[in-house]
C-alpha cells in the first residue's frame, strides 16, 4: 500500500477544502487558547459582539487541511447578525495524530467554547456549532462526545467514517487517503480500530446530554461525484442517531433492516438509488428549496435532520440563516 503513488485528482484542492489565508475583518482577532489537555497553546479568530444584549455564539470549524486562519464565508453574516463567533485551530491539517478527531481535538473544541462564553457576551442558550466536509466530521465527533450545552449542530457534507473514507479515497486517487495513514497508519496499513474509534458513526450517543440539541445534516446529491465526500456518510450517520432515539439501538444493520418499512429512515435500496441516479424521481413534484437549491430527500425524526441537497461538497451560501431561523 505504501509503494500506491496518487495521481490526478490528488493534488487538487476543493474549494471547501481550501487553506487559502485571506485578511480577516478588524472586528475578529486572533487569540491564543491554552489547552486544558495538553497545555499547548491553540490559536483561533475569535468576535466578541458590540450589543449590550447577549448573542448567540457560532463555532465554525476548519476543513480537513485548514486551520483557524483559513477562509471562512460565514464570517460575513456574522458581522451582519454582531453575533459572536470563534474559529478555533483545533491541531490543524489532518495528517497527524493529534488531529484528525483526537482527544485532543475534542478538547481544543471545547476550550474555544470557554474561551468565548469568557470573553463574549453570550447567550449560553444559543451556542451553535457549524463545519463543513472535516469540519463536518468535527462536527459530529462533538456532537457525540462534547460534554457542553450546545443547541444546535450543522454538518455540512460531513465525514462519519474514517476507515470508509480512506478507501473510497484511495478508490478515486484523493490524497485524503495519504493523510489518514500519516496520522493512523504504519508498515503501509492504517490502524482500523483507530479508524473506527475516532469515527463518529460508531462512537457512544450521549442521549441524556443532546436532549433540546439539534442535529441538521446537510449534504449534495452530486458528493462523491463531483466532491470527494459520498452521501453515504450523511445517510448513514443520520440513521444511526435517529435509529437509536426511536428504537434504542445502535447496529446499524439492525437499523437498515428496521428502515425497509420505516419512512423516518433512509432504505439501502434509496440510499442506493440515490447514489446511482444522483437523482430522486419520487421527489421531483414537491418542490421544496433549501436557500433556492432543489431538496431530493428530506428525513426528520425529533431533533435530528437529514437533507440531500441539488449541490456538491459545499455548504450553500447563506448557511447561518438556518440557524437563525
Amino acid at each position: 500500500l505504501s509503494a500506491i503513488v496518487m495521481t490526478s485528482q490528488a493534488e487538487e484542492e476543493f474549494e471547501w477544502d481550501s487553506t487559502e489565508k485571506v485578511e480577516w475583518s478588524d472586528s475578529f482577532r486572533i487569540v491564543d487558547i491554552p489547552s486544558s489537555k495538553d497545555s499547548t497553546i491553540q490559536p483561533a479568530y475569535f468576535r466578541e459582539t458590540t450589543s449590550d444584549e447577549p448573542q448567540p455564539l457560532i463555532v465554525s470549524l476548519h476543513t480537513w487541511s485548514g486551520g483557524y486562519s483559513q477562509k471562512d464565508p460565514v464570517t460575513a453574516d456574522i458581522e451582519a447578525r454582531d453575533w459572536n463567533y470563534i474559529h478555533p485551530h483545533f491541531r490543524g491539517f489532518n495528517n497527524r495524530p493529534e488531529a484528525m478527531v483526537s482527544d485532543l481535538v475534542l478538547a481544543d473544541i471545547g476550550d474555544a467554547i470557554d474561551y468565548a462564553i469568557a470573553h463574549g457576551n453570550v447567550d449560553p442558550d444559543q451556542i451553535h456549532i457549524v463545519g463543513v466536509s472535516g469540519g463536518g466530521l468535527a462536527t459530529l465527533a462533538a456532537y457525540m462526545e462534547l460534554d457542553r450545552p450546545i443547541k444546535s449542530f450543522n454538518a455540512w457534507v460531513p465525514i462519519s467514517d474514517l476507515n470508509a473514507w480512506y478507501w473510497e479515497s484511495r478508490g478515486r486517487r484523493f490524497n485524503y487517503a495519504d493523510h489518514i495513514m500519516a496520522a493512523i497508519g504504519s508498515d503501509g496499513r492504517i490502524d482500523e480500530n483507530e479508524a473506527r474509534r475516532r469515527s463518529p458513526l460508531y462512537k457512544t450517543f450521549p442521549a441524556e446530554v443532546r436532549k433540546g440539541a439539534e442535529l441538521r445534516i446537510y449534504a449534495g446529491i452530486h458528493d462523491g461525484h463531483i466532491g470527494c465526500v459520498p452521501i453515504s456518510h450523511s445517510v448513514n450517520f443520520y440513521n444511526r442517531i435517529a435509529g437509536e432515539l426511536k428504537y434504542g439501538i445502535a447496529d446499524l444493520s439492525e437499523i437498515y433492516r428496521r428502515a425497509k418499512t420505516d419512512p423516518d429512515l433512509v432504505s439501502k435500496d434509496l440510499l442506493l438509488s440515490l447514489l446511482e441516479k444522483r437523482i430522486n424521481p419520487d421527489y421531483l413534484a414537491h418542490g421544496e428549496k433549501l436557500l433556492g437549491r432543489d431538496i431530493h430527500l428530506p428525513r426528520r425524526y425529533g431533533p435530528v435532520s437529514l437533507t440531500i441537497f441539488e449541490g456538491e461538497h459545499e455548504q450553500i451560501p447563506g448557511a447561518i440563516s438556518l440557524i437563525a431561523d
